[in-house]
């Protein structure tokens, strides 16, 4: 399922319910289970019909309990299994098809457990299909919808009836860290109104949800805990879509180090992809990634209490040089803009602030402007009122007789000025806890955690402004244009690059040294003399590769070298022939490339090449399919984008023709799925209009 257009039926019959059903219902809500579900769906006044289903009842808090899924007469939006694992699979089998159209099973003891418990789940999910339904989990601790009560859920924070909804949705795949971090939300002011523990995922997973909840009005932010992506493609169309949208995906993608891939793939039973391959997706597609869960609160924290911004100039504000100090290293080291104070606003907030002030970016109001919360916060609208900054930061500290007054003060700046800001607030008196919670500014305790965290809000922006302005990919090679021949030979290979219009030097697969000479003599140049042969990739490593080859007898020599060499280290290789390529001289050697991820797919890989690929660590990856303009962006942020402009006397190089270049091994690579890598290594990109060629290449192909 594409999650450009999710089930919505079955998404809806989770998040808005006419009518749910409570496998394993009884009263006792002292334990995980039915019955704290039931307390939960009447404590949070779910208006809808509820179905209490247990054998050992006729009744369960005053609701008629039937025996079994299947007596129920009702077609049923949600279905909540919460009983053993063997229970559940009977449950589903007795039912009509058409009869349930969401399962949602807190059950554990599937996938999680190994293969046995992966064969089990993957049996439960055909027979959920075949009865018209679709399945949250197995091993969740359910959905929440604050909006409307719906909330088949075991989470504790919904023992608490005054939990307000918020404009956040949170996914997680673990229903711990999905608890705790929806209950650190809520202590913090940040309301969420949609959760929804994915468990195992078996079937529904992340992009669906965040699919879903995209196109809901009430949702702003969605988070998501993630080990594994199941759907890379999904993943990618829903990122894309949230940007679109204008509502930040803030994700906690966990499983880095190798221990932490292998916990991860333990506890949810899926491939754990490479994580420089997820990250170079998440750049890609305006992904705000958390690296722990402190930063990931932080983040819905900015990103739910502030509007978008214009730029990246920020304003400081203190009463504490010290402080000021902090936040303009941090909101320097994240990129952002600490422009000087221009002499108009220094006039304005000169005449509110001591002599003594120091009117400079960060702005020192002084000590005893902690007496005075009107002036400190009028300083703030001061710098925001007008063109000169895009957003700030007041950091203040030891403000205790005076708290609520500057919460009532920024409250108001708030909403009249429409920029971000928060408040670096340390020592807050416990009178003002409850307004800085609810206040609609975030506020954190330290200065530098502060800009770095709107520093988030304006990059974040900023990046959403550059990608939206990306046009879509748009072929301009057909994708039959290199017909179906198998890749398995290096003659296909060149055809297929020259077909999708990769530039090659002047070049023949000789089948005798009296071909090669013949060509050579031909170009009456320096020819490369490589053996050719779709066995043996490392061409060089073995001494299959003679450059700068002059003369017919030079060419003799270097005809039998690499033929020997060949023969010597891969005797079974198949020799196809010898390639006999012209010298191109001049132009600047970089990498492109394609690597074929098993999660996201053909990942476009490009970066300095040649003798430059180990010196600079500088390798850029975009998922394919990659649009030109997309390629050139990425082309001119890298390290080598001095060069392509031209460097200490050197001309510009063609990086439209390079652009180009990328974009079309882009298309090769969505269209045969057989090449599992592609090294396009060196292409040499030559000055402005010249093109770039493709002077080596190597294939991987799997069946």
């Amino acid at each position: 399922m594409s999650t450009a257009e999710p089930d919505t039926q079955a998404l809806a019959a989770l998040f808005e319910p006419e009518s749910i059903a409570v496998v394993g219902a009884s009263e006792d809500a002292t334990r995980m289970g039915g019955g704290l579900i039931l307390r939960f769906l009447d404590l949070h006044g779910y208006g809808g019909t509820i179905y209490p289903v247990n054998p050992k009842y006729e009744a369960v808090n005053g609701l008629k309990c039937f025996p079994s899924l299947a007596d129920i007469p009702d077609p049923i939006d949600l279905a909540v299994l919460s009983v053993p694992a063997t229970v559940v699979r009977r449950t589903v089998e007795a039912l009509e098809p058409g009869h349930v159209k969401c399962f949602l099973i807190i059950t554990s003891g599937f996938g999680e457990l190994g293969e046995e418990g992966k064969r089990i789940e993957s049996e439960l999910m055909d027979l959920i299909r075949d009865k018209g339904g679709r399945a949250v989990g197995p091993n969740s601790v359910g959905s929440i919808n604050l909006w409307n009560g719906v909330v088949p859920s075991i989470t504790q924070l919904l023992d608490r009836k005054d939990v307000e909804p918020g404009n956040v949705a949170l996914a997680s795949q673990s229903g711990a860290v999905g608890a705790a971090i929806l209950t650190e939300a809520e202590r913090q002011g940040i309301g969420t109104g949609h959760f929804v523990s994915s468990g195992n995922e078996a079937d529904l997973e992340f992009s669906d949800y965040a699919g879903y909840l995209i196109s809901d009005d009430r949702v702003g932010i969605i988070g998501g805990y993630i080990e594994s992506i199941r759907k890379g493609a999904g993943f990618i169309d829903v990122s894309r879509a949230a940007l679109q949208a204008g509502k930040p995906l803030i994700v906690l993608k966990v499983g880095k180090s190798d221990a932490g891939a292998v916990a991860a793939r333990s506890h949810t039973g899926a491939l754990v992809g490479s994580d420089e391959v997820a990250q170079a997706v998440f750049d890609a597609t305006g992904v705000v990634r958390a690296a722990d869960g402190d930063q990931f609160i932080d983040y819905m924290k900015v990103f739910n209490k502030t509007p978008a911004s214009r730029g990246k100039r920020i304003a400081l504000v203190s009463h504490s040089g010290g402080a000021g100090v902090l936040a303009a290293d941090a909101a320097t080291d994240a990129g952002l803009d600490v422009a000087p104070l221009p002499e108009e606003l220094r006039a304005k907030v000169a005449e509110i602030l001591p002599d003594y002030a120091g009117f400079n970016n960060p702005l020192d109001a002084t000590g005893p402007m902690v007496f005075r919360p009107d002036i400190l916060a009028q300083c703030l609208r001061l710098l925001l009122e007008g063109d000169h900054y895009d957003a700030a930061v007041l950091s203040v500290k030891l403000i205790w007789r005076n708290g609520l007054e500057l919460v009532e003060e920024l409250t108001r700046l708030r909403a009249d000025v429409g920029k971000p800001f928060a408040v670096s607030w340390v020592a807050p008196h416990e009178n003002a806890m409850e307004a800085i919670r609810k206040a609609p500014f975030p506020v954190f305790s330290d200065p530098a955690r502060a800009a770095r965290n709107v520093a988030a809000r304006l990059v974040y922006d900023e990046r959403r402004r550059v990608l939206l302005a990306d046009p879509k990919p748009a072929r301009d090679v057909g994708p039959g244009v290199a017909g179906d021949a198998p890749l398995d030979q290096v003659e296909a290979q060149k055809a297929a690059l020259a077909a999708y219009g990769v530039r090659l030097p002047r070049e023949i697969i000789a089948a005798t040294i009296q071909e090669a000479e013949t060509f050579r003599a031909e170009l009456d140049s320096p020819v490369a003399v490589k053996i050719a042969s779709p066995d043996i990739i490392h061409r060089t490593e073995i001494g299959g590769v003679v450059t700068d080859v002059r003369g017919e007898d030079a060419l003799a020599v270097a005809c039998d070298m690499v033929n020997t060499n060949a023969r010597r280290h891969h005797p079974d290789a198949r020799i196809e022939g010898l390639l006999v390529q012209e010298m191109v001289r001049g132009g600047l050697e970089v990498l492109v490339g394609v690597k074929r991820d098993p999660v996201f797919g053909p990942m476009i890989v490009f970066g300095p090449g040649g003798t430059l690929v180990e010196l600079i660590a500088d390798v850029h990856m975009l998922p394919a399919p990659v649009s030109e303009a997309a390629a050139r962006r990425v082309l001119e942020e890298s390290v080598l984008g001095p060069m392509f402009r031209g460097f200490r006397g050197s001309g510009p190089l063609d990086v439209e023709a390079l652009a180009k270049t990328i974009a079309r091994v882009s298309w090769l690579a969505v269209d045969r799925p057989e090449i599992a890598e592609l090294d396009l290594n060196p292409v040499l990109v030559l000055g402005d209009g010249e093109g770039c060629l493709a002077v080596d290449y190597k294939f991987t192909v799997e069946p």
